[in-house]
């Protein structure tokens, strides 16, 4: 047994006479600093004295494979995952998952499973970290170790930029990251074919691990406090995959009774492991793979095992075999899969939450199928199981697909299939709009959060854009979903947590434009998270604006932060004097405001321009009047469950009265009017959380269009009242095949006034009519 790199576990173990465990341990989870569409604002960019904002966050990471991940932290709540492959073939959308109770978010494709732990160090897939990491042009940083006297070699999929002895540094790309995909799977090819174990054959010649730079290095060995502590015992484990072979994978130990004790992944070698924990209550949980003679995962197994008690020298089984449950799901109308997932999660009694469980994930982007094996509810502490299913219906006929959320459960049932009518469903007509430039090949995902959930996937699955999708979507655990769009390969869009009623039709559009820079209305907060982006406490004032559509409680912004050449910036003015200036973000933050007299000045902006795949809404300017919130008004106080910096029982939190602007341009699904006669509705309101925010009436809107990239500007004819208008212009003949820009000015009562705008902010097709 050898000892691995990678980040620490919480509690180390050791024994006499038995090497340390190669605990592949799982880190503790930082709070991201960033909002969809607004980098992040890093340690490094803060001034003196300012705090780093805490906020929720939406990033979009590259493996060292060239999959990427989607992760959706929410401050003080579960993070949402959405998984991207690299390739869409059957058989290379296969992932395993897994999270300690310290949060960190683990994130293995099948292919690399049989390596990691061995050549491949678990650090590459910690996908935590690699969100809060920043690093040029999407790379992701290497480190390589050779063996002592070995030659170093560039190994296949990276770039290396130093070398030092038995070391060298680099790095891959979502492209070299692909070629090392590939190696993996010619490996395991190989491997199967001449009756060897997927893995038996190393992937690198002299290379004795892989890395990430940056990840700790301390050894998982022995000496870290706990045997002193804990009396300790030799648990050994074995595994089988589908086949009855022993596997080469890894395995998460969780102590039930307290998981600070012990919560590790620790790494199976041909079927069995032994390693030394304390006497307790223990629960086993592994995402075994299989794999054909091509190197194609043929089927997933997510094998537990609920309670286990370990009092001496024990040994216990984990047999794919026994993973006879499959996950399906029943539906209406004909379906095929292109999504399943099952997550086990299991709290211990010391803590119970389910917020920060260890949790293990086996997921399909495909058809490739998933299998559990029963299990009872536990004895000692609980588990927390669901599954999710998603499909797509033929290709003939009005587009249609199921997402789906199997009922949380404290046992793994024998039945592990969906079952829905048409009833027990809410539907939602899906408008997919994309920019003429970009790719029509996009993503969307889909996500149940639910009290009681753990930290879990959401689907993602391929979209060709742009379309129009009638998306069913279950209620079995209160019928709360997260969705995503990503409209090519340069933005993202993500809705707010909306409860969806079954037997109801909604609507909801994506990426319909003009792509603005702003706030909106939140229902449960922006994307799932509990923060305030325009509240005021104790003097503490945070305002962030991100990438808008037409959809009030949608944020965007890039969706892969390292990869898109996008600038942000923001300045904030009291009285006219400078407070707070952030290059490269869309975020203020300033402390110590009370005057409440003082007038303030927002300014943001975001430019796209250098984006090739977008041609629309290049460049957004929002500037933003407005004073404090008074004391006095019952309808700013912001309520439960959302918080804000500076927050007391003395000093509550209140929403700031910044106006926003939602348009919506009467234009095809390409965001390209064909008309002559022009017309956009617009509405102005408040930001707004869970129904808090200013009241005042809204006084005055006005939209101007330019044709000319902004040197003139001609006023537009404005139907409505109180916030709600309708816009009308002419798209004169020299503005075919142009993009013109939109100028929108609004004030209030109070005072408080917005102007926003935007260049390209649409398109006019060649001919109109």
């Amino acid at each position: 047994m050898t000892t691995p790199t990678g980040p620490r576990p919480r509690s180390t173990l050791s024994s006499s006479g038995l090497s340390a465990p190669r605990a592949l341990a799982l880190g503790v989870l930082v709070t991201a600093t960033a909002t969809l569409g607004t980098p992040a604002l890093a340690a490094q960019e803060t001034p003196p004295g300012k705090a780093v904002l805490e906020v929720s966050d939406t990033r979009t990471v590259t493996l060292v494979t060239g999959d990427q991940v989607t992760v959706t932290t929410r401050s003080g709540q579960r993070s949402v995952l959405a998984v991207r492959p690299a390739s869409h073939t059957a058989g290379n959308g296969s992932f395993l998952s897994f999270q300690d109770g310290s949060g960190d978010r683990y994130v293995i494709p099948a292919v690399a499973q049989p390596y990691v732990g061995r050549q491949l160090d678990l650090s590459l897939f910690d996908v935590t970290a690699l969100a809060k990491g920043t690093t040029a042009a999407g790379r992701v940083p290497v480190t390589v170790s050779y063996a002592r006297g070995a030659k170093p070699r560039t190994p296949t999929g990276l770039t290396l930029t130093s070398t030092s002895g038995t070391s060298a540094r680099g790095y891959t790309t979502a492209a070299s990251g692909r070629k090392l995909a590939r190696l993996l799977k010619r490996r395991i090819a190989a491997d199967v074919k001449a009756g060897h174990k997927p893995g038996s054959t190393p992937l690198f010649t002299g290379v004795t691990s892989l890395g990430r730079t940056g990840a700790s290095t301390e050894d998982a060995t022995a000496g870290g406090g706990a045997s002193a502590k804990y009396k300790l015992n030799i648990l050994q484990i074995t595994a089988e995959d589908r086949s009855g072979a022993g596997f080469n994978g890894q395995v998460l130990v969780t102590n039930t009774d307290d998981a600070t004790r012990m919560s590790v992944v620790v790494p199976v070698d041909d079927g069995i492991e032994k390693v030394a924990v304390p006497s307790g209550h223990y629960s086993l949980a592994a995402p075994v793979v299989d794999f054909d003679a091509s190197g194609n995962v043929t089927a997933q197994s997510l094998v537990t095992l609920t309670d286990l008690d370990v009092t001496g020298a024990t040994t216990t089984d984990l047999d794919a075999r026994t993973a006879t449950a499959q996950v399906t799901a029943a539906t209406p109308r004909p379906a095929t899969a292109d999504y399943a997932a099952a997550t086990w999660g299991r709290t211990d009694v010391a803590n119970g939450s389910i917020d920060w469980a260890p949790t293990a994930s086996a997921v399909s982007t495909d058809t490739t199928p998933v299998y559990v094996n029963p299990q009872p509810a536990a004895t000692t502490g609980k588990v927390a199981y669901f599954t999710q299913w998603s499909g797509h219906g033929p290709a003939t006929g009005a587009p249609y697909r199921y997402d789906l959320a199997g009922r949380l459960s404290d046992a793994v049932a024998a039945d592990q299939r969906i079952t829905v009518t048409g009833k027990q469903l809410a539907a939602v007509r899906q408008r997919y709009v994309r920019d003429p430039a970009a790719s029509p090949d996009g993503i969307i995902t889909s996500g149940e959060l639910g009290p009681g959930l753990p930290a879990a996937f959401s689907a993602a699955v391929p979209q060709t854009m742009p379309a129009r999708v009638t998306d069913y979507l279950s209620g079995n655990n209160g019928g709360v979903w997260v969705q995503q769009s990503f409209p090519g390969t340069s933005l993202a869009f993500t809705s707010g947590d909306r409860p969806f009623t079954a037997g109801r039709t909604y609507t909801q559009d994506w990426a319909r434009g003009p792509i603005g820079l702003g706030l909106g209305q939140y229902t449960r907060g922006p994307f799932g998270g509990s923060d305030c982006s325009a509240c005021l406490a104790d003097g503490n004032l945070l305002a962030y604006l991100s990438t808008t559509d037409s959809e009030a409680d949608h944020d965007g912004g890039p969706s892969v932060y390292d990869e898109q050449p996008a600038a942000f910036a923001a300045q904030l003015y009291r009285d006219g004097t400078l407070l707070d200036d952030r290059p490269g973000n869309t975020a203020v933050y300033v402390d110590g405001q009370t005057a409440p007299d003082a007038r303030y000045r927002l300014v943001a902006g975001q430019d796209f321009s250098g984006d090739g795949t977008l041609s629309q809404s290049t460049t957004a300017r929002t500037e933003l009047t407005f004073g404090l919130p008074s004391a006095n008004d019952p309808h700013s106080l912001l309520p439960a469950p959302f918080t804000c910096e500076g927050q007391s029982a003395s000093t509550p939190c209140r929403v700031l009265p910044l106006l926003t602007a939602r348009l919506d341009l009467a234009a095809d699904d390409l965001n390209t009017s064909h008309r002559t006669t022009q017309s956009m509705g617009l509405d102005i309101s408040h930001v707004t959380f869970g129904g808090a925010g200013s009241r005042a009436a809204i006084t005055s809107a006005a939209v101007e269009v330019s044709f000319d990239g902004g040197t003139t500007w001609q006023k537009t004819a404005l139907h409505g009242s109180k916030g709600h208008y309708r816009a009308r212009w002419t798209n004169p003949a020299s503005a075919r095949g142009t993009s013109p820009a939109l100028r929108v000015t609004a004030a209030d009562a109070d005072g408080n006034g917005l102007t926003e705008t935007i260049t390209h902010a649409y398109s006019v097709a060649a001919t109109t009519s």
